[in-house]
């Protein structure tokens, strides 16, 4: 390093500090270093920084020799100065920085324990957290992520294969964590929020069509013949396809939210965070009361007795079984209302069988297939046809 030529030369000698003879410990300034000591013992000899902070006097240990030199000695302090001449007291920094915790703590020992008792996506949370991101950015410490690791995080995500859709919530989750950061005081800004969201394609869209769903609804009626046994997931999928609700909506619903005797469902808690009634047709309800009541849950695992935290494996081997491919859980959701508005219903009734506050949501399920459209087109033909045909 450059040392001031102000700094006399034996002041940078070790050997002009000896322990005098008699004393068990003493300490000495060092010409030219404002503040620098060297604290000599009969067991160690030790850099030593007195400064002033707040109109009062402090020290911070800077290290003991020769695991650091005077030259490294002179480095830190010039380093602490630049903390004290911005209003930050160094000794405090330092031992924030000491205590900083790592991704993998943060979001293990803090932020997971903190929004357990009231976000309802915490189970998807803490999936993504355990598959996705303690991999990546574990073992780094919460306030050393910048904005390129995020990012580079959120393509690692994609290269795995996840839909951008899928990274997205990834995105927002790291931004949740981030400012739970800032919150404690570990960080100053967010990293995410200069990290673009990655562009989705929210109009591809999947519905099934009458085949598909005649051979779905024959492996769903008799999954033994498929090999498929898990009948409590079976029931799931036809609830889905019956109510167009979410899925975690099916698998967290209770035997306490429903009314046997009238067919509602007192849906709690949703999407956009009111509670709402859902009429259940016949079906919906049969498929209910056939569920085992042994639990709070209608739907709940029978070995754990809690709601199943993925379905999506015996959801696939129903698809397989039923020649279906490239459907997911959730556009079982965009067939329910694919169906709704094909059977002639408006989109206002849509819009309350799936819940959304907004009309303009409910557009983007509200798909009319070709035929109806083609069925319309030619009743506009004929009633012009009727109409050149009377003049």
């Amino acid at each position: 390093m450059n040392v001031s030529l102000k700094i006399p030369s034996s002041a940078l000698d070790m050997n002009n500090y000896p322990l005098p003879e008699g004393k068990s410990k003493h300490e000495y300034s060092v010409n030219g270093i404002k503040g620098l000591r060297i604290v000599v013992s009969t067991k160690s000899t030790t850099f030593l920084w007195r400064y002033s902070f707040a109109r009062k006097k402090c020290s911070m240990v800077l290290g003991k020799y020769p695991e650091i030199s005077i030259y490294q000695a002179i480095e830190l302090i010039t380093q602490y100065q630049v903390l004290l001449d911005k209003g930050i007291n160094p000794d405090a920094e330092q031992r924030r920085q000491q205590s900083t915790p790592t991704f993998a703590y943060f979001v293990t020992h803090i932020y997971l324990p903190a929004v357990q008792p009231y976000k309802r996506s915490y189970k998807d949370d803490e999936s993504r957290i355990r598959t996705h991101l303690i991999q990546i950015l574990g073992k780094l410490l919460i306030n050393g992520i910048t904005v390129p690791m995020v990012s580079s995080a959120l393509i690692e995500c994609q290269q795995k294969g996840l839909s951008n859709a899928t990274v997205n919530r990834i995105r927002a989750l790291l931004s949740s964590i981030f400012n739970m950061a800032i919150e404690h005081e570990w960080i100053t800004t967010n990293p995410v929020s200069r990290v673009r969201k990655f562009k989705e394609n929210n109009l591809i869209e999947r519905y099934l069509n009458d085949t598909e769903m005649q051979r779905l609804d024959r492996v769903l009626i008799q999954p033994a013949q498929f090999s498929i046994d898990n009948l409590i997931i079976v029931a799931i999928v036809r609830f889905l396809l019956l109510t167009g609700v979410r899925k975690r909506e099916a698998m967290d619903l209770q035997w306490s939210d429903v009314d046997t005797e009238t067919g509602v469902w007192l849906l709690k808690h949703n999407k956009a965070g009111k509670a709402r009634q859902i009429p259940l047709s016949s079906e919906a309800l049969k498929i209910i009361c056939s569920m085992p009541k042994r639990c709070p849950y209608v739907f709940a695992n029978p070995e754990t007795l809690q709601p199943y935290a993925d379905i999506r494996k015996t959801f696939e081997k129903i698809l397989k079984a039923a020649n279906i491919d490239k459907i997911r859980i959730h556009d079982l959701r965009h067939n329910f209302a694919s169906m709704a508005v094909n059977s002639g219903e408006s989109l206002y009734v849509v819009q309350k069988l799936l819940g959304h506050s907004s009309p303009i949501t409910t557009q983007r399920y509200a798909h009319v297939q070709h035929d109806t459209l083609r069925n319309a087109s030619e009743k506009i033909a004929q009633s012009i046809r009727q109409t050149n045909r009377a003049s």
